[in-house]
């Protein structure tokens, strides 16, 4: 089989590349995810209780969080990727960020190209038509809870908010918003629309399309440093090549990454021990992992409960830190993120179900959305059946620490506000002295965790750049018609889920290829 252009991971990037691409009729594409599909709109895409995918749809891995401690790493297998197994969080990442990533050495990254690409992906029913700062046209549907549709938690939860100093957004993705506001999803009638069922949906009956599933690549067909085609895994029966005359790298973080050891891009003595012959040395290849780490304030249920049939979470406040404009922190403003959830069945979570002892709690959670700790991902063995390790490295710069004792304090003065009182029973877990900030701090880091948004592991950057993975092209450096399109690429991380931001990294990455 010989193909124009090979996408591997029909997940948030790869079906929003492999749409976009096989709109010109003239270009044959081949979209290859290594899970499976489903019915449309099955039940799995429900949100009324978010399970984070650990289910069919999941890789099964295991991350390092925080030292040796470990917990299950939920990274979407399957058609849709990280947007069919995800809590559908439609939020974009600020301007700063991107013009960030333009003071890298990325010209073709600042706000403006890439609002152009949110606008591009969205359909926003609330301000869509309004707001020339949203699309109206876009595949993916954009809207946010309306307050006769707020149960009774979260609006004890806004009062709380409101009562405590932050102030209230009527649109998280307003450039200048902060505050606490209604959560953008990308959902319809209870389900989060992934990319399965925007972007593909209407492009699965292209001739020039073919959808792969059940199809493992094993790795990136090498000529010299000239990509030429996978080799892939389809069924689980004997691996084929298939010749392209371009391949695009959509697998995510931890899975992009992996995938180029095992073509011989990497740093060599790694690939040496692993019998794996090097094509283009690259060290960063796998490192730079971020991930926003949270941490949880649990609360016993009070008086009145939310069933588990309404919406696990509805808002949430973003705010700036005490530390973050100080002269060792250059992240500015909206570096955290603070919510609750009204119920968390942990009977699908068993690290916590273990810590806590019980099956169902009210989670107060605060993240740091501009972290500075870094990890990384590496292989153990050259064989592709073998998950990759992954290390998140979570709390290993202490800036990151003080600003999650501060979040636990915030969480903790939201939850013993008098409207959450008839929410809300004991704090469970944490029995410190919330002014102590050693006690504050060993809890931290007992109950930190990731929520599940791994970016950087292939950094953009200039060729120059010993750090950088993909150029301002997303083409891999030293190689030629070979490219990473997902969110591996970011060169930090948005302070925002990552979701949206993914699915427009597609969107630039076609048109890059759209333009020759």
């Amino acid at each position: 089989m010989i193909v124009d252009v090979v996408v591997v991971g029909a997940g948030s990037s790869g079906a929003t590349v492999a749409s976009r691409l096989s709109e010109d009729p003239g270009r044959s594409v081949l979209l290859l995810e290594a899970g499976l599909g489903a019915p449309l709109q099955s039940d799995a895409d429900l949100l009324s209780n978010v399970s984070f995918a650990t289910t069919d749809r999941d890789w099964g891995l295991r991350a390092q969080v925080s030292g040796e401690r470990e917990l299950d790493y939920p990274q979407g297998k399957f058609v849709g990727g990280g947007s069919s197994v995800n809590g559908a969080l439609a939020f974009r990442g600020a301007p700063e960020d991107f013009e960030g990533w333009f003071a890298r050495g990325n010209p073709s990254w600042g706000w403006p190209p890439m609002l152009d690409a949110y606008r591009r992906l969205e359909h926003d029913l609330d301000y869509g038509t309004t707001s020339r700062v949203h699309g109206d046209h876009g595949p993916v549907p954009i809207v946010r809870w309306h307050e006769d549709e707020l149960v009774g938690m979260q609006m004890a939860f806004r009062q709380a908010c409101l009562a405590l100093g932050y102030p209230w957004t009527d649109d998280h993705n307003d450039p200048a918003s902060t505050g606490v506001g209604s959560f953008p999803m990308n959902r319809s009638e209870g389900r989060r629309m992934s990319t399965a069922l925007t972007y593909l949906v209407g492009a699965r009956d292209r001739p020039n399309l073919t959808v792969w599933t059940d199809a493992l690549v094993h790795r990136v067909v090498l000529s010299g440093a000239r990509a030429t085609g996978v080799v892939v895994e389809r069924d689980g029966g004997a691996p084929e090549e298939i010749a392209a005359g371009q391949v695009v790298l959509c697998a995510g973080s931890i899975q992009t990454p992996a995938l180029l050891w095992r073509s011989g891009v990497g740093p060599p003595k790694s690939l040496s021990a692993l019998g794996i012959d090097t094509a283009v040395a690259n060290e960063a290849v796998g490192a730079n992992l971020t991930d926003h780490p949270g941490v949880f304030y649990f609360m016993a249920p009070g008086a009145h409960t939310v069933p588990f049939s309404q919406p696990q979470y509805q808002l949430g406040a973003r705010y700036t830190s005490s530390t973050s404009n100080d002269s060792s922190d250059a992240t500015g403003g909206n570096d955290m993120f603070l919510s609750v959830m009204n119920y968390w069945d942990l009977r699908g979570s068993a690290d916590f179900q273990a810590l806590l002892g019980v099956d169902s709690t009210v989670v107060f959670t605060c993240g740091v959305h501009q972290p500075h700790s870094r990890g990384r991902v590496w292989l153990t063995s050259a064989d592709p059946g073998v998950a990759p390790r992954v290390d998140l490295n979570l709390l290993d710069d202490p800036r990151d620490v003080d600003r999650l004792v501060e979040g636990v304090r915030r969480c903790a003065a939201v939850a013993g506000h008098d409207a959450l009182s008839d929410f809300v029973g004991d704090t469970l877990l944490f029995e410190g002295d919330l002014a102590d900030d050693q006690a504050v701090a060993v809890y931290v880091r007992a109950v930190v965790a990731p929520w599940y948004h791994p970016v950087g592991t292939c950094r953009m950057g200039p060729a120059d750049d010993g750090d950088a993975v993909v150029g301002d092209d997303l083409g891999v450096h030293g190689t030629d018609n070979l490219r990473v399109a997902d969110a591996s690429i970011m060169p930090r991380i948005t302070r925002a889920p990552t979701n949206l931001t993914a699915i427009a990294i597609g969107e630039r990455a076609a048109s890059f290829m759209a333009a020759g």
